[in-house]
């Protein structure tokens, strides 16, 4: 469903930050933040040997893949210039002016996580527990996006599950949500069956946000998930949408790359670095409307919530920038829509 607020996490073949592997991500990512250039063949980089070898959470996801070489839309100019001057230059939120980033929490949980009982909120309706289920292994302690989405994920990458709520709230102990979904991300493309999911899409955020271990490890090997806020119904990926009819606007699903003939621009903080490298090799797709044009992260709270301590990978290289500034200096108006890539399995 839309992420309403201006403020927002996931994985594609995403890395799963265990105790094991915590000091080579970071390793990893304090050489990506000295400035050191990507690799051209794999992107990692240079000088740094890739992050440890997690399992992909999403094998056949088309998220995770090269679209360097995906053909440009006919109408790819018309499409950027409404959404850099529409959703740029004239949105709402005046503080904005530029693409910031939401956060959003993911929970990653054992195989022997407890089950706990998810009841339908009031006035919303059950047929999203057909997909996710009446019981889901939400960990004490959870929290929400805290926005008006009050969004939150969970992950269990040893049995291959997702699950993504929206309008989820815990009350006297008991959880309900208001709509969402749960995939098997094993043999998923990374987009819920109709009308599933969290996003307003259908596209899953967990297949598609910037997380913390993502940026831990120096590089974001997937497309990257964007919310705007003028959109114009929907195109695939997207199964469905919740946007009005705005035409010449993006449609929820849209498709954006940046030219790989785009130089980067000096001055982005370490993660417009790894953003705009992301771009270039993977893109960033509609999933939402949002107040404000946005890309989506993992909230900061997580890293703490999983054992870590010091400041998580995300805020340290967001170098002092607030949500809305973190971005600055990417030129947005570079960008082209393209083609999605097909589904792949």
């Amino acid at each position: 469903m839309p992420d309403r607020n201006i403020h927002g996490s996931t994985r594609g073949p995403r890395l799963l930050l265990g105790a094991k592997s915590i000091l080579a991500a970071l390793a990893a990512f304090a050489a990506c933040s000295t400035g050191l250039t990507a690799s051209a063949t794999t992107g990692t980089p240079a000088g740094t040997a890739p992050a440890s070898a997690s399992p992909q959470l999403f094998p056949k996801s088309i998220f995770d893949h090269s679209v360097r070489s995906q053909p440009v839309a006919a109408n790819s100019a018309m499409l950027v210039a409404n959404l850099v001057l529409a959703d740029l230059v004239k949105q709402s939120h005046t503080i904005y002016k530029q693409v910031g980033v939401n956060q959003k929490p993911i929970f990653t949980v054992p195989a022997n996580q407890p089950l706990v009982p998810v009841s339908v909120a009031r006035g919303c309706h059950n047929n999203f527990l057909s997909s996710a289920g009446t019981a889901i292994p939400i960990p004490p302690g959870a929290y929400n996006s805290n926005s008006s989405d009050n969004d939150l994920i969970v992950s269990q990458p040893s049995t291959g599950r997702d699950w993504e709520l929206w309008r989820a709230t815990q009350t006297n102990g008991q959880w309900s949500a208001c709509w969402g979904g749960g995939m098997n991300t094993l043999t998923s493309s990374g987009v819920f069956p109709y009308p599933f999911g969290e996003s307003a899409s259908g596209i899953s955020y967990l297949a598609t946000t910037t997380t913390e271990a993502d940026v831990a490890s120096g590089q974001i090997n997937h497309a990257i998930a964007m919310q705007i806020e003028t959109c114009n119904g929907y195109t695939a990926p997207a199964d469905r949408t919740d946007c009005g009819s705005h035409p010449g606007s993006p449609s929820e699903g849209t498709w954006f790359r940046m030219p790989a003939s785009t130089p980067m621009p000096a001055g982005l903080t370490p993660f417009a670095r790894m953003v705009f490298r992301a771009l270039q090799q993977y893109g960033a797709v509609v999933l939402d409307r949002a107040g404000a044009v946005m890309i989506q992260g993992e909230n900061s709270a997580d890293w703490a919530f999983e054992g870590h301590t010091g400041t998580d990978p995300i805020t340290a290289a967001s170098a002092g920038k607030p949500e809305y500034q973190v971005l600055n200096g990417i030129p947005w108006s570079h960008l082209q829509v393209i083609l999605p890539p097909a589904a792949s399995g």
